[in-house]
């Protein structure tokens, strides 16, 4: 929450539950389906996903529905949004971690003007980008031509 959000400015209206064990190398159980996702460290070539995969879905998911709720707010018709997410894990001198979010967005149909309020407008209201403001570096990049 923001400074100016507080717990009884708000309503719960979702949870979203994982269970893990074993950290980077270890296993996930995701939602109400029960999802199994094998973790593993960054760079492994062993199958599964790791963490920053994971963070990178879910940011790039929910900030198109940011955008769709905007574009849908502001009577704009956008077609299918694509995004993609690059989520950096940065080693720092001191011995700690950071991450850093490159968002790579297609707006089909969209003119470069409208394309990027939009994103912007997004970028204000989406909870993965509110979440991280002012820890967490995020690029935005609007691309032309399709990413998927």
């Amino acid at each position: 929450m923001t400074e100016a959000a507080t717990a009884s400015d708000s309503r719960l209206i979702y949870t979203a539950t994982s269970d893990v064990s074993g950290g980077r190398s270890g296993q996930a159980v995701v939602g109400r389906d029960r999802l199994t996702v094998t973790l593993r460290p960054p760079q492994s070539r062993t199958e599964g996903a790791d963490p920053e995969e994971l963070f990178a879905a879910g940011y790039a998911s929910c900030f198109l529905s940011a955008l769709q709720s905007v574009a849908r707010r502001d009577g704009v018709t956008i077609g299918t949004p694509q995004a993609r997410a690059h989520v950096g894990l940065h080693a720092e001198t001191t011995g700690g971690y950071h991450l850093s979010v490159l968002l790579q967005l297609h707006l089909p149909g969209t003119d470069d003007a409208t394309a990027e309020r939009l994103i912007h407008a997004a970028h204000a209201t989406c909870p993965y980008s509110r979440a991280v403001a002012g820890n967490v570096q995020v690029d935005l990049e609007l691309h032309r031509d399709p990413l998927l």
